[in-house]
């Protein structure tokens, strides 16, 4: 989608995934006999007015209901209650075939073309979508886009605004109940959604967007898919991520305030913005479903230097890069020894792994369980992580780094499945 600013009490708001624009509520009468004539049907709960030409079914006719517990979780998540605003309510129509809503008054003749959907004020439009997943997404993702024009805010950049609606959009729905924001655990979570897959897919073929180059996301980004798989992983991120998560939240506070957001953002996280987009870096190159913000907190104290000592140190097989506490220093030569057995998944038997790793297993094309370091240089002017420049180490290995950094040290496998891997690895470093 693309966002311009509001236009005195105009907001306008085009989007692909559901091309949006934000006006002033339409009052408009409908005809309801000539949209029963028509051939559809009316579904309704508090908080949506559902019209629809797509058949009857389970995965439709509860699309209502979602919306309803949708705006109570979007309420929560914003801080707002929602018996302040009992007469807040959406109109939707859900289209298979445009021209039935054309002859009854429901599309209007100034409508423009759009390609999945589109919002003015407090009605929207949707073609229907062949994953009923990816149909309860795009209704969501609009309504998350009335919500914030209408009770929150407007002014952030297109970034910010799409990923928002991505991310208060990505649900889960199961046994009647709602869940969202809600970061997928697997791709059948989310079937043809595929914001992940955007991401990996960029990564590996070395186009991977950093922090600063979804921040800088134009009026015109959201005309491709691709920019809401990054605007969604964004503020994915900044959501999910332990210590960033508390301020992100904290910018809500700014929706409703002249300036500039991004200015704002980069204010807020003045005090590591650089680590912050570090972490990014990592989360990009390591994303995965069910991705464990928790477990993949990296430690940036500095290291030590090791001089003529040797040092062990143990590393968890549960956990993402963990800092060494060693400084190695440009030029020398360092080998590292590493000993140990470690569990890398329960199901369907436990898998059991040493330093060597599984080989008939990969992750991010190296073995599982492998031992893998990194250096991350005191200096680092072209900007790259040194944490996606891994080294195998496996059970051992000699390294004589290009620059002074500290050695960080993980056991390899998914992100996204670190949960159920335990014991640990024991490696001893030493300097000729």
């Amino acid at each position: 989608m693309n966002h311009r600013p509001p236009i005195a009490t105009i907001a306008v708001f085009v989007c692909l995934i559901g091309a949006t624009t934000i006006v002033r509520a339409d009052d408009r009468t409908i005809d309801e006999a000539k949209v029963r004539a028509a051939g559809i049907r009316k579904l309704e709960s508090r908080r949506l007015t559902l019209y629809t030409d797509v058949p009857a079914s389970p995965d439709v006719d509860e699309l209502p209901r979602v919306f309803d517990q949708a705006f109570d979780l979007w309420c929560k998540y914003f801080g707002i209650d929602p018996a302040r605003h009992s007469d807040w309510h959406m109109r939707a129509s859900l289209i298979d075939r445009s021209e039935r809503f054309t002859e009854c008054g429901l599309m209007p003749a100034d409508l423009p073309k759009f390609l999945n959907g589109y919002t003015q004020g407090h009605d929207f439009w949707l073609f229907n979508q062949t994953s009923p997943y990816y149909r309860r997404h795009l209704l969501l993702h609009e309504g998350v886009h009335g919500i914030m024009f209408s009770l929150i805010g407007s002014n952030a950049p297109p970034w910010y605004i799409e990923g928002m609606a991505e991310l208060l959009a990505t649900h889960r729905w199961q046994d009647g109940k709602l869940e969202l924001p809600y970061f997928p655990r697997s791709p059948a979570d989310v079937p043809k959604l595929g914001r992940i897959d955007i991401v990996q897919t960029a990564f590996t073929k070395r186009h991977a967007k950093r922090f600063s180059d979804v921040l800088a996301y134009d009026q015109k980004a959201h005309l491709t898919v691709e920019p809401y798989g990054w605007s969604w992983a964004a503020t994915a991120f900044l959501n999910g991520h332990p210590r960033y998560r508390d301020r992100f939240h904290g910018l809500l506070s700014v929706l409703k305030k002249p300036g500039d957001f991004n200015a704002k953002l980069r204010e807020t996280y003045a005090d590591d913005f650089d680590r912050l987009a570090e972490e990014w870096h990592v989360f990009v190159s390591d994303i995965d479903y069910g991705y464990d913000f928790e477990r993949t907190i990296i430690d940036f104290a500095p290291g030590k230097p090791l001089g003529r000592r040797e040092k062990t140190v143990s590393v968890a097989a549960d956990r993402g890069w963990q800092n060494s506490g060693l400084l190695l220093e440009a030029g020398k030569t360092y080998r590292l020894a590493a000993r140990g057995e470690y569990q890398l998944a329960e199901k369907p038997k436990p898998w059991i792994s040493d330093p060597s790793g599984i080989s008939i297993h990969y992750v991010h094309g190296k073995p599982l369980g492998v031992l893998l370091a990194a250096i991350r240089p005191e200096v680092n002017a072209d900007q790259t992580s040194g944490f996606v420049k891994t080294i195998v180490v496996g059970a051992g290995a000699e390294i004589q780094p290009a620059k002074t950094g500290t050695l960080y040290l993980k056991i390899n496998d998914s992100a996204g499945q670190l949960s159920d891997n335990a014991g640990k690895a024991e490696v001893t470093i030493a300097a000729d």
